[in-house]
């Protein structure tokens, strides 16, 4: 299967697409100069609220937040034998090592851990750990006591591993060295952490350009870059790498400028003529599936088509939008349940491709599909807008006569509880033809004047009082 990775890296974002036979498979959008999930900081305690978490201090605008609830967390607990109790070895002004595990958002900063960890092409190294786990995608048993027993060969004490899926067609001499290679990067940052102040950033992890190169292309695929700096960065880990010179934009001329665009949109048609909804909100992703314009001549089968295609199409949407968290997709209603036991197998195999674990529930008795997709980066919508002006991100604004009446009994309490005796109501032509409609412009001897303005929040309006 070819590859390619396009990279346009010119302005304050660096945006790249992933491209197999010319088809859109993954987008990432990075702003330039942002941290890493990855990243590790010497950070200082700003605040602890017991029981939940501590705001960490990293020398961004937003404090990250660590939670302190799991007993687990490297460092933060001591165990009391007189007490048989867990005592919390935190304090505020404390420095501390802390890695990004997540990235933060425009209401809330990044999530960090005490937990951590270094990322290579076929494992992951684990400070202060003495756990040995391997990819479940990894099932042939003979190389899962293989890869065992490199682990008990080469890892010292006091270091955790786990075997990442890439490092299933690779020797132990290519793992034997990236493991060496991890353990000199954590002994060299945790000698540095030592004698530097707070809040700084000692570890700088891979780019999520540089990550898709390593877990994605082969030797045989290529990357194409219109940036010098980022070919010289990539070129020290990929050599199938070009720089692109042409005058015309590089993601119009591989196509990916308007498939991008596509991807915001939240109604999605399908090719048998049903179509999906997909609402992203905070705590969740939601999902329909309609049958739209498809009609077949047997009824179960149209569903179970129609369900079908739709999980083909939502899970090429949740890699290219990096929906993460709780998805919930409502399927067409299905009477058939051998059907939704093999659309439960189809997603299955439909989420092998990901990137990110993915894990799937069976279908319950509303046919809703549950699945949570590891979050860790802002979704694509997240960061490349911000909530409309308009609705306050809500999608939804006030229409016209509920405004209307809204000032309407406010103009009321004013000349009930006042001595103003003229009002100058200030809003949309809309607005103001609806409260005409309802004839408040003179009421006994009030007077009220109207004045049309072009405000950019639809629902905005200004009463402004006088005595004479």
């Amino acid at each position: 299967m070819d590859k390619a990775l396009i990279i346009d890296s010119l302005f304050s974002y660096e945006r790249a697409g992933l491209l197999e036979n010319n088809e859109l498979k993954e987008v990432i959008i990075e702003e330039k100069g942002s941290f890493q999930v990855g990243d590790i900081f010497i950070g200082k305690v700003k605040k602890i609220l017991p029981n939940k978490f501590a705001f960490i201090d990293l020398g961004y605008d937003k404090n990250a937040f660590l939670g302190i609830t799991d007993k687990k967390q490297k460092g933060l607990y001591t165990f009391n034998e007189n007490t048989n109790k867990y005592v919390l070895n935190l304090k505020e002004g404390q420095d501390i090592l802390v890695q990004i595990d997540k990235q933060g958002t425009d209401i809330k900063g990044a999530s960090v851990t005490t937990n951590l960890t270094l990322t290579g092409k076929y494992i992951v190294l684990l400070l202060n750990e003495k756990s040995i786990a391997i990819s479940k995608k990894i099932e042939n048993r003979e190389k899962r006591e293989f890869l065992k027993k490199v682990a008990n060969e080469n890892l010292p004490q006091g270091y955790g591993i786990i075997f990442r899926t890439n490092c299933v067609n690779v020797n132990g001499e290519h793992i034997k060295n990236e493991i060496i290679n991890l353990i000199k990067k954590a002994k060299d940052l945790l000698e540095k952490a030592n004698y530097i102040k707070p809040p700084t950033r000692v570890f700088f992890a891979k780019t999520e350009v540089e990550k898709i190169i390593i877990d994605t292309l082969d030797k045989d695929d290529k990357v194409i870059t219109n940036s010098k700096d980022s070919y010289n960065s990539l070129k020290l880990i990929f050599e199938n790498i070009e720089v692109y010179n042409d005058k015309l934009p590089i993601f119009e001329v591989y196509g990916i400028e308007s498939k991008i665009e596509k991807i915001f949109n939240n109604k999605i048609w399908l090719k048998s003529g049903g179509f999906l909804i997909i609402d992203c909100v905070e705590a969740m992703t939601i999902i329909d599936v309609n049958t739209g314009k498809n009609i077949t001549k047997t009824f179960d089968d149209m569903i179970f088509k129609t369900n079908k295609e739709a999980l083909e199409q939502i899970s090429k949407e949740i890699r290219l939008r990096n929906i993460s968290g709780i998805i919930l997709i409502d399927l067409i209603d299905m009477k058939n349940e051998e059907h939704k036991k093999q659309l439960e197998i189809y997603m299955k195999q439909l989420s092998k491709d990901d990137r990110m674990p993915i894990n799937i529930y069976p279908i319950n008795e509303l046919g809703i599909m549950q699945l949570t997709r590891k979050k860790s980066l802002r979704p694509l919508y997240d960061i490349v807008s911000k909530s409309c002006p308009m609705c306050n991100g809500t999608g939804k604004v006030k229409n016209e006569m509920y405004v209307a009446n809204i000032i309407k009994n406010q103009i009321l309490s004013i000349f009930a509880n006042t001595i103003y005796k003229r009002l100058v109501v200030s809003a949309n032509n809309n607005v103001i033809q609806c409260l005409k409609s309802i004839n408040i412009s003179n009421i006994e001897d009030k007077k009220i004047e109207f004045n049309i303005i072009y405000p950019i929040r639809f629902d905005y309006f200004n009463i402004e009082k006088f005595i004479d």
